[in-house]
């Protein structure tokens, strides 16, 4: 897959100034993945003024793998990472960060779990604590990923996109949380968790007066990065250099209620696309659907898209079947029928899912944390919503999409069925605009409400 060149107005993008902050939001499909690379080559060559060593930063690592296959020409001349090599490569420079001293997901997960049950003890019959431990751990991704030091300021912050505010009792009882847990990663040599990272760098951009690595950073789906994030890649620019961000707020995690001045920007314009470049009219027209159901109304950034480009093409498919594994078997003869000739990507809530989803294909490549090489041809691809971000396929098949999984149940046990279904519906919007030419949704049961009931306007085929 050769990288596009830029049309229209992309190539003013592209040729931004080479300082200070840049900021540009798009619909998906607008191309955003394209200017991104383009701008990366323009600012590493030699050739153009105010150039220098140019990265590009992703946040996970399948979008990464794919972005260096469509940046193969430029490979030498401008370097792509997650942010989570980029931060902890900078660390380990500065001799701060020591081997295997960052907690994994899994150690992360039990040592909080464990934190919990011991602060919990100090409040017996309190119903708080009854909630399930993902609540805590988003809640201490959240403070990390705010950057908030002390318990003061965790008690003043206003707390955005948290469908019922906590008081001020519960939030010290989390603190607590908190703390233990922290005492809990020195006992296990331990120095951070993956979202404690970003604080880590910025103290160390602080006290460096060295050159920095990079004069310009770009970001693509910058909106995945936290707000301590941010700040700290404006820091690790030097003055003159630049940084370009790259989003879509209708994919946005902590977007919602987070200025760009916060997270230590400077913008004086915000840079908009709304032509859709990848999707037919047909799945477009589902995508906005969906963006316009009511969970979505907290999405003040949210751009809508002009007519897509692409020739009109089939509505998106939604299949009613009688349980789940029959979803499964239907998922995989559509796989099967289509994989010579298309690039199918099955797209699913949970890595428990994508199992399921494709078990009996042969041959299947999964989008994960681990891949280092992607692969052009035709054939089928599986992973997350979240692990297909920034990527496109000709036909995106979507299982269980029943109410019974989508919200998916352990994160309303969690966080409650509003702030559950604003997630959870973003990460379909994900999945349906990662299609070129076709969509097919099947769910067992009732669908999910937050997916627009039939409509033969909407939908073609099934029920």
């Amino acid at each position: 897959m050769a990288l596009p060149m830029p049309d229209g107005r992309q190539s003013d993008v592209v040729y931004l100034r080479a300082s200070g902050h840049h900021v540009v939001l798009g619909t998906a499909g607008s191309g955003k993945t394209v200017m991104a690379i383009h701008r990366a080559a323009h600012l590493a060559d030699r050739r153009t003024r105010d150039n220098g060593p140019t990265a590009v930063l992703t946040f996970n690592r399948s979008l990464s793998t794919y972005l260096r296959h469509l940046a193969a020409e430029y490979r030498g001349r401008i370097t792509i990472q997650t942010y989570g090599q980029f931060a902890t490569s900078y660390l380990t420079s500065r001799k701060i960060l020591g081997s295997n001293a960052i907690a994994k997901d899994y150690r992360r997960k039990t040592l909080i779990g464990k934190s919990v049950r011991g602060v919990a003890a100090e409040y017996p019959g309190w119903a708080f604590f009854d909630r399930p431990n993902r609540f805590f751990e988003d809640e201490l991704e959240w403070i990390d990923g705010h950057g908030l030091a002390s318990e003061a300021e965790y008690l003043e912050v206003s707390r955005r996109g948290r469908g019922v505010a906590l008081q001020s009792n519960q939030r010290a009882a989390v603190w607590k949380v908190r703390e233990a847990y922290r005492q809990l990663l020195a006992e296990a040599n331990l120095q951070y968790d993956w979202p404690s990272v970003a604080s880590a760098v910025r103290t160390a951009l602080a006290k460096d007066e060295t050159e920095r690595a990079y004069r310009h950073i770009i970001v693509d789906e910058a909106q995945d990065l936290s707000p301590e994030a941010i700040r700290s890649l404006a820091e690790s620019i030097p003055p003159d250099g630049s940084l370009t961000l790259f989003a879509d707020y209708a994919q946005q995690i902590y977007g919602r209620g987070v200025s760009w001045r916060s997270c230590g920007l400077s913008v004086s314009k915000v840079e908009t696309f709304l032509d859709n470049y990848r999707n037919s009219p047909e799945i477009a027209r589902l995508a906005l659907a969906i963006a316009e159901m009511p969970h979505f109304q907290d999405a003040p950034d949210l751009v809508v898209p002009n007519q897509p480009r692409r020739a009109p093409g089939r509505k998106p498919t939604l299949m009613h079947c009688r349980n789940r594994d029959a979803e499964a078997g239907y998922i995989a003869w559509k796989a099967q029928l289509e994989r010579n000739t298309k690039r199918i990507g099955v797209l699913v809530r949970t890595r428990e899912d994508t199992v399921r989803a494709v078990q009996g294909l042969s041959d299947v490549r999964k989008l994960h944390d681990d891949m280092t090489k992607w692969d052009v041809t035709e054939g089928i691809y599986a992973g997350t919503y979240f692990s297909a971000k920034g990527l496109e396929f000709d036909i995106v098949l979507m299982p269980y999409c029943g109410a019974d999984s989508m919200p998916n149940p352990e994160v309303i046990q969690s966080f409650g069925f509003d702030e559950a279904a604003g997630r959870e519906s973003r990460l379909l919007y994900v999945g349906v605009t990662r299609a070129r030419s076709e969509v097919v949704i099947t769910y067992s049961g009732t669908l999910t409400p937050l997916l627009p009931p039939f409509d033969e306007t909407l939908y073609g085929g099934g029920r």
